[in-house]
């Protein structure tokens, strides 16, 4: 079945992708325990956690009601709470989105990326996406 979207959320399916496929590489395989010990990983994750709860916000109201079992309210609500409170984060709550949740949020877009395959990213700067 061929799963089609507007343009506009192709590019933000595709950063939202790339950017918990980041947030699983940067944590790799590492334990809770290891992932609590390391705050640059803590620091990276975040960061790739907060790009894709960007991108979040900028996929169609229409889009995310056609994918109702992904919680995009809360990996939108991550980012907000990556941004504005910092100190206060749970990083038990961060392992489980990149360990658990992650995983999940990728098989309900693949669907809409492998059509995109071709579209490649025009640098390995992670900020550099294409602006609408």
């Amino acid at each position: 079945m061929q799963h089609h979207c507007p343009e506009r959320d192709r590019i933000h399916i595709v950063a939202i992708a790339r950017a918990l496929r980041d947030a699983q590489r940067f944590m790799g395989t590492m334990t809770f325990d290891e992932f609590a010990a390391s705050d640059e990983k803590q620091n990276a994750v975040a960061m790739a956690i907060t790009r894709c709860g960007e991108h979040v916000k900028r996929l169609s109201q229409e889009f995310r009601n056609s994918e109702p079992d992904v919680e995009w309210r809360g990996i939108s609500g991550m980012r907000d709470w990556i941004a504005h409170d910092y100190d206060g984060l749970d990083f038990a709550r961060l392992y489980y989105a990149v360990t658990t949740e992650a995983p999940r949020v990728l098989a309900a877009l693949q669907p809409y990326i492998a059509p995109l395959a071709k579209i490649k990213q025009e640098s390995a700067d992670p900020f550099n996406v294409p602006r609408i």
